[in-house]
């Protein structure tokens, strides 16, 4: 098996510590490692953030770095990539249209982003791990969130559209569902944790005498609670604090929260009992950790969290927030104790009894040890990972239509080819289309019954496109106003380009971009449906009309040609037909038309079914 693993800013060469480098990173390389020992072939695709590095490096043997370029070759916080994240998907699916991996794993929201628009007119299936939610996020950080304003609807898209998400942790899978994700699509497979580098057993790193020990290993951000900590130290005379993270201990005076957290600590008269060390190479955190008589783990919020398992793997009792998937790690009472977020009282309290009570110390770093050794080694991990990947079904990448040359096959002698196609040239086009329509089958399905709700309830279905697409999205408001296959009362349903009058006085007026847009603006309530039909998906009056329908709280849906395209990234869910000709793609959008229509009357019907079998009842009910 051949997998690509697409992590645009957390490389697995990366050093951590940093603001934007951390869990991801130690996962990604992990995986990587230990799906290549089980005999698949990796490549993880990174964004390239240093002119001097090399295109492609070893990881270990069977796992190749590929350093993509978008953007510009340095340092750029997370938050601010997605400007670069098209030049990262056209990339992607130039590589993978020559050499096609079995399956794409993407980790982290822009990675699936870029990764739906790579693999998905290629026809790979796309397994996605976010390990981090911008609802989440938003929720426990609110005005500090410095995440794109689309984060959150892109999150949502890109959930609906992968064939599958591996959640990290069981809170992710409810946050999930209330995103409307099918729960049958999804798994949860934690992250791990390197049993032969954390152990029990080891060196240990000297400590002052005479004082207790609390150690935290985090990135420098105030999500992270450290500042909680300082404060609970404040109440624990004769303990001291190490707090591992950040840049190299020399450059701590140039971070900003590294600043505000050694002023904390002056204004508590905590100095010379916190020890900001600055970042720590991993191959030194054992040692750190078996030194401490409790690590403390007390984020906001934390959607898995890595270093409470490599505590627990040195044998070392954990205090973590009651938060995130610090639920499913940290055992209250078994392998450590859990606490409120912010919550600095609560927390000086729950050290003071556990650093005077050696013997539940003890208890809890054993059953430490137990607990990681039986669940998050990373070989388990990566059998739990590979299961995912192989219950998927396999699609067949488009193969790319062959030109026609002449009887040499030189094209035209010239070094030029002919465009000229064969009537069974052109059929076979079409019947490798239908073969990828196979695969959206479910999607348009679902399309139709959510439609039908939407129009049986009082909504509207509102349909754009340009030529022969202005024809189909025509005979799809046709269908729906009139028939398809059955009886049904008519819903309401229209085509935006139909009343000549209204179009060519907008086009008159505001341009012909704005022609589809007014008319959304118009007829366009919260909870209706726009469609668009498009073989480019890079008509401006569509696009114009996305954008409108979007901010009017219209569902977007749309129907392209192959992807990546623009009006792909604008919808909430699309269908881009892989097809090498416009001809080819409106053969296609028409069938997938044809389903939609189909999955709209079959769930009419089962409604109005539903709604007599009630009538009867309550009649029944009356009567007795």
């Amino acid at each position: 098996m051949k997998v690509a693993l697409v992590s645009e800013h957390a490389s697995p060469l990366a050093v951590l510590g940093g603001v934007d480098a951390g869990g991801q990173n130690v996962h990604v390389a992990a995986l990587a490692g230990e799906l290549a020992r089980r005999d698949v072939e990796v490549v993880v695709h990174t964004r390239r953030d240093d002119p001097g590095l090399p295109e492609r490096v070893e990881l270990c043997p069977g796992v190749v770095v590929h350093h993509v370029d978008a953007g510009p070759p340095s340092a750029i916080p997370k938050d601010d990539l997605l400007p670069y994240m098209d030049d990262f998907a056209h990339v992607l699916h130039d590589e993978w249209a020559v050499a096609p991996p079995d399956l794409v794993h993407s980790h982290f929201w822009m990675s699936g982003r870029a990764s739906l628009q790579a693999a998905r007119p290629l026809g790979i299936p796309l397994v996605h791990t976010f390990h981090a939610l911008g609802v989440v996020k938003k929720r426990h950080q609110g005005a500090l969130d410095t995440s794109p304003p689309g984060r959150v609807a892109a999150e949502e898209r890109i959930a609906r559209r992968c064939d599958h998400v591996i959640a990290t942790a069981t809170d992710e899978v409810f946050e999930l569902l209330r995103m409307g994700v099918d729960v049958r699509r999804v798994s949860v497979v934690p992250c791990g944790v390197d049993l032969e580098l954390f152990r029990p057993v080891g060196p240990v790193e000297e400590r002052t005498p005479g004082r207790a020990r609390v150690v935290v290993v985090s990135r420098l951000v105030q999500r992270k609670g450290v500042g909680n900590v300082i404060s609970a130290l404040a109440e624990l005379p004769g303990v001291e604090l190490v707090v591992a993270g950040g840049p190299e201990r020399a450059e701590l005076g140039s971070d900003p929260e590294a600043c505000r957290l050694a002023a904390l600590a002056d204004e508590l008269g905590l100095a010379d009992r916190v020890d900001f060390r600055g970042r720590v190479a991993r191959e030194d955190l054992p040692a750190l950790l078996r030194s401490a008589d409790a690590a403390v783990c007390v984020p906001w919020y934390e959607p898995f969290g890595i270093v409470p398992l490599e505590a627990m793997a040195c044998g070392v009792p954990v205090v973590a927030s009651a938060v995130g998937g610090l639920l499913d790690t940290v055992v209250d009472g078994e392998t450590g104790v859990l606490v409120p977020p912010r919550s600095p009282e609560r927390l000086a309290e729950v050290l003071r009894e556990l650093l005077a009570d050696g013997e539940a110390r003890e208890r809890m770093g054993r059953a430490g040890v137990e607990r990681t050794r039986a669940r998050y080694s990373w070989g388990l991990v990566a059998d739990q990972t590979l299961r995912v990947y192989e219950s998927l079904p396999r699609r067949r990448a488009h193969r790319p239509l062959q030109l026609v040359g002449n009887e040499n096959g030189n094209g035209n002698g010239d070094g030029s080819h002919s465009l000229r196609r064969s009537s069974a040239e052109h059929l076979a086009a079409s019947v490798r289309g239908l073969a990828s329509l196979v695969a959206e089958t479910q999607r348009i399905e679902s399309w139709g019954r959510s439609l039908a709700r939407t129009l049986l309830s009082g909504g509207r279905l509102l349909a754009v496109g340009n030529g022969g697409s202005a024809a189909q999205a025509q005979h799809l408001t046709g269908e729906l106003v009139g028939r398809y296959s059955c009886e049904r009362p008519a819903l309401s349903a229209i085509p935006l380009h139909g009343d000549t009058s209204t179009l060519t006085a907008i086009e008159n007026d505001y341009g012909r971009e704005e022609a589809f847009a007014r008319q959304v603006r118009a007829h366009g309530r919260p909870g209706d449906v726009l469609f668009c039909l498009s073989t480019s998906g890079r008509s401006p009056n569509v696009l114009a009309a996305a954008r409108a329908a979007a901010e009017g709280g219209l569902t977007v849906w749309g129907l392209t040609g192959p992807a990546p395209n623009p009006l792909a990234d604008l919808c909430d869910d699309v269908i881009p037909v892989d097809a090498p000709t416009p001809a080819n793609v409106q053969e296609l959008h028409l069938v997938a038309l044809h389903l939609l229509c189909a999955a709209v009357d079959e769930e009419v019907e089962a409604s109005a079914a539903h709604a007599a079998t009630r009538h009867v009842e309550e009649l029944h009910h009356g009567i007795a």
